[in-house]
């Protein structure tokens, strides 16, 4: 009989795979790192199976741990979020509202998760991140309220729900701190694409990586040299790029962790990933709160830069 695997292994593994450092994770868990390593082995005994690849210079997941950390984060998630989500029913006049967004998204969902408390402090904003194409699919079928995603097309009909444009979130460039653009005012594309870009790890990636050799076809140029990550879809620490191993794409967000180890600089010319809100509909009370929300916060700071303001229907 295979022995059982207990929820302090998945968040134990999931903290490893996520910081790629044991000493790291020992503190994010404020654990010593003696414990956790063995809870690793003892992990990787029972599912019979080799998670990380050890070396004396760094810790990457193997094709088995990059399997079992999406499914990881996905139950913890869930888990946690059935926890809160009892919890906050024993108070009578509130809602729960679950909201995703991408791994490009965290600031603008946080904005409008705290627009929402601002108009309507009854409702819980319960945030998840979450891909494109699940989130979608998570808000036809009403399992969450709202999500901040990529745009795309036809998503309305096909979903069934309703999408307004949201933002066009600028994209700098990730270069190794000792790239000759990195001190720089931007890098021209046809620069960054003769480098060997860094991509998220596929599938979870497939939406993002179509939609950006898209936007460098439209340049004439063409996504030759590539490597996925390993650690998960999006690594916000960039650590290939940070070694000097490849350039990659990020966001402000990303850019603005002091320890990030690696320049962010605009590109030449601009390039930027536009953003919609897709919400359940017909949309209930709450559902509309979410909605105003976003609009007032996008339109007063003027995050649509390159398109207009915009709402598609299921009947559009």
């Amino acid at each position: 009989m295979d022995p059982p695997i207990e929820l302090r292994q998945l968040r134990y593994f999931v903290a490893v795979a996520e910081e790629l450092h044991f000493g790291h994770a020992a503190e994010r868990l404020h654990i010593s790192q003696s414990p956790l390593s063995r809870a690793i082995r003892d992990l990787e005994r029972d599912l019979g199976v080799v998670l990380f690849v050890r070396t004396t210079r760094r810790v990457e997941l193997t094709d088995a741990g990059s399997l079992l950390l999406e499914r990881s984060r996905r139950v913890l998630v869930e888990i946690d979020g059935a926890i809160a989500d009892v919890r906050r029913s024993g108070r009578p006049d509130s809602a729960v509202l679950g909201i995703a967004y991408g791994p490009f998204g965290g600031t603008v969902v946080a904005r409008i998760a705290e627009a929402i408390g601002a108009e309507r402090p009854e409702l819980t904003a319960r945030l998840e991140e979450e891909v494109t194409p699940e989130s979608l699919r998570r808000v036809g079928s009403h399992d969450l309220s709202a999500a901040v995603v990529m745009a795309s097309p036809a998503a309305a009909r096909r979903y069934g729900i309703r999408v307004d444009a949201l933002r066009d979130e600028p994209l700098l460039a990730a270069l190794p701190a000792s790239h000759r653009f990195a001190s720089e005012a931007a890098i021209p594309v046809g620069a960054f694409v003769a480098e060997r870009v860094l991509l998220p790890r596929e599938p979870q990636g497939n939406t993002f990586n179509a939609w950006l050799r898209t936007v460098i076809g439209a340049h004439g140029l063409e996504l030759d040299r590539t490597i996925k990550t390993l650690s998960a879809s999006w690594d916000r620490r960039m650590l290939p790029v940070a070694r000097g191993e490849a350039v990659s794409v990020v966001v402000a967000e990303w850019a603005a962790d002091a320890t990030s180890g690696f320049a962010a600089v605009p590109f030449d010319p601009p390039l930027s990933l536009p953003m919609d809100l897709a919400s359940s509909w017909p949309a209930s009370d709450a559902v509309d709160a979410v909605v105003r929300a976003a609009r007032r916060v996008r339109d007063a700071e003027g995050w649509l830069t390159e398109r207009t303001a915009r709402t598609e229907l299921p009947g559009d």
